[in-house]
């Protein structure tokens, strides 16, 4: 499933060195500060991180499904 639409519109539309769009995923890299929380994500194909700053609203309502795709780490 590709995460794309978690991530800033920029972030969204750059090109992958490998061709099209990125493809990224979770990884297992969360920070969170006083009301914030930082999701790194990896593109699939080419390996580029990126990073989604959510408030804890947002981040609880998508914790399930980054969860399930980080194996629960």
């Amino acid at each position: 499933m590709k995460f794309n639409y978690l991530l800033p519109k920029y972030e969204q539309h750059r090109p992958c060195a490998v061709g099209g769009e990125h493809y990224y995923l979770p990884t297992t890299h969360v920070e969170s500060t006083l009301k914030h929380v930082a999701v790194r994500f990896r593109c699939k194909k080419c390996g580029e991180l990126a990073t989604a700053f959510f408030t804890q609203e947002e981040f609880f309502l998508n914790e399930n499904l980054l969860n399930k795709y980080t194996n629960g780490v």
